[in-house]
């Protein structure tokens, strides 16, 4: 095969030839094409019962196999497993069962309760008038107070009478005196006496408080309580009955006295009642 150039001339060919050859000068007019041969015209071919059987079994093929295919609607579906929806618990039945019987237990106790209400009211207990210890207890310098020289003079008298012991120790407050008796057996008693004259004992220790100090009943003016109360509130600038409890105390064979006062004022006094000072 001859190879061509870039513009489609075959390598090697003399392009200026014709110019030469012809003498007009004009190029050579290249020799015609030979005229193709004619191309017979096809003859029928004649036609068998074998052809035409075989075609029209290799038409009807396809056919068949269309019509035995079934349509796509016909073909069944792709079935997807669901799970069945869960069951709502009966809430609402179970809440007006609780409703209906809690009415029902809600009349039955309104009915007991009734009755026994009725019962109740039926039955009459007599009144019985129970006095306040706190109440009727006295204050201050009141009629039944012991701070009273009289009061105080009595209980004294009825310590004394009872042969217990000498005192050790003696808080005196306008609705009980508590004092503390040294045993001649070295042991503590504690008693109480009330303003109506019942004198209460309570425990006693045991022995081994024989040197301990005591107080002469000797020594105990029944006067003193009530003056330096008296003297205590009007410095204080308050009523007698503020007071709450006075406290003797013996010391180095002096006598003196403490008046306590409700809000925490102390005043000292010495044996006569005489106030020293105030301490709060």
């Amino acid at each position: 095969m001859p190879d061509y150039d870039a513009f489609g001339r075959e390598i090697g060919e003399d392009t200026l030839a014709g110019w030469r050859s012809g003498s007009s000068g004009r190029p050579a007019s290249p020799a015609p094409e030979p005229a193709a041969a004619p191309r017979p015209a096809p003859q029928p071919k004649a036609v068998t019962a074998g052809d035409t059987l075989g075609t029209a079994a290799a038409t009807a093929a396809p056919v068949a196999a269309r019509a035995s295919a079934p349509p796509a609607s016909a073909r069944p579906a792709r079935v997807r497993f669901q799970r069945p929806p869960r069951r709502k618990p009966r809430i609402r039945f179970r809440w007006i069962a609780l409703l209906i019987a809690g009415w029902v237990g809600l009349n039955v106790f309104s009915n007991v309760a009734d009755k026994v209400d009725e019962a109740t009211r039926s039955i009459k207990i007599p009144s019985v008038a129970v006095p306040s210890p706190e109440a009727d207890a006295p204050t201050g310098l009141g009629p039944r107070s012991l701070l009273r020289p009289a009061a105080f003079e009595r209980a004294l008298a009825q310590l004394r009478s009872r042969e217990i012991g000498r005192i050790q120790n003696l808080r005196v407050a306008p609705e009980r005196i508590d004092a503390s008796l040294l045993t001649p057996r070295g042991t503590l008693v504690s008693v109480q006496l009330r303003p109506g004259g019942e004198l209460q004992r309570f425990s006693e220790s045991g022995s081994g408080f024989g040197a301990t100090g005591t107080i002469p009943y000797g020594t105990l003016d029944p006067r003193v309580p009530q003056r330096l109360v008296r003297a205590a509130a009007e410095r204080l600038g308050r009523p007698v009955s503020r007071i709450d409890y006075l406290v003797p105390t013996l010391s180095s064979g002096e006598l003196s006295w403490g008046a306590h006062f409700k809000g925490g004022a102390i005043f000292l006094a010495n044996e006569r009642g005489k106030i020293t000072r105030r301490i709060s």
